[in-house]
């Protein structure tokens, strides 16, 4: 492939088909942001807690902590339904609704409890429960995340393959180096395993920046000698610039989309084998400590 010589006289691809459309829903740049914040409010509310709290405000054992506890466990146990609704086939077509309801309550529960602790590990059975409790919820986040890499929103229709490679295919490419072709050869292969994933994803962020500043640069250049054989002047070379600009960012945008996307199904994969384990490592700390606290 190579820049054709009318590439900035092309006018504007015509609409994209319904697969690029759907492809554009994956990776949303607001969940990164989300993943980020949300173990840092965490790590936020447990520090000021360590710093402020005191008895006189409220203890674990009565009152307030402990209906903070109970809420909190209530929550999670139903976060922990949206795992047995995946089992049951009548209950299927729920699963859009219920999932919403398991980020809720995966979210909030954990919050609850964290207040509930008083910001302190306390009892052995208190401490299992507490640090299972904050794995469960950071995992949950890291889930979070990738689910949205490969579904299109909370729905729960995972995108397909065949769906990302045709939106590749239908945005045509226009554009063509050296480096660019051979960095998109890398990235549209289909890794093998956790290592290969990561690899990938590590590849895309140390070369993604150069090869588009590369990129950029040869471009330029051939608009340049493109003006000179055609006689542009300098406001009809300035709007073809901005327009190829336009489009290169379009097109690394969505090889984004799809070279991370084999990668991100991996890891989702990964996570679902060590998150039910902690699900249920959960599950056995929080009933050990409730009987624990109500026996003793």
């Amino acid at each position: 492939m190579s820049i054709p010589n009318a590439i900035a006289d092309k006018p504007a691809a015509a609409a994209p088909p319904a697969a690029k459309v759907s492809v554009e829903k994956l990776a949303r740049r607001g969940e990164l942001s989300l993943a980020l914040a949300l173990p840092l409010l965490f790590a936020a509310v447990f520090f000021y807690g360590r710093m402020h709290w005191n008895e006189r405000i409220y203890t674990a054992q009565e009152g307030l902590g402990y209906f903070l506890g109970l809420a909190g466990g209530i929550m999670i146990l139903l976060a922990l339904v949206y795992a047995f609704t995946k089992r049951v086939a009548f209950l299927r077509p729920l699963l859009r609704y219920m999932l919403r309801i398991h980020i809720f309550f995966g979210v909030v529960g954990p919050f609850l409890i964290l207040l509930h602790s008083t910001f302190h590990i306390g009892s052995l059975n208190g401490g299992i429960a507490l640090v299972s409790m904050t794995l469960v919820f950071l995992s949950g986040v890291i889930g979070r995340y990738l689910y949205s890499k490969i579904h299109f929103g909370l729905d729960g229709r995972k995108a397909q393959v065949r769906e990302v490679i045709a939106a590749w295919d239908a945005a045509g490419h226009d554009f063509s180096t050296p480096q660019l072709d051979s960095f998109q050869r890398r990235m549209l292969s289909t890794p093998g395993d956790v290592v290969q994933a990561t690899l990938r994803v590590l590849l895309y962020v140390a070369r993604s920046g150069w090869v588009a500043w590369h990129t950029r640069r040869e471009l330029k250049q051939r608009l340049r000698a493109q003006a000179q054989r055609e006689g542009w002047d300098a406001p009809t070379l300035s709007a073809h610039w901005r327009d190829s600009k336009r489009r290169l960012r379009m097109h690394f945008a969505l090889l984004k989309k799809v070279a991370l996307f084999s990668a991100y199904e991996r890891f989702f994969a990964f996570w679902l084998h060590a998150h039910v384990p902690l699900l249920y490592l959960l599950l056995l700390s929080g009933i050990v400590h409730v009987f624990a606290v109500h026996l003793y």
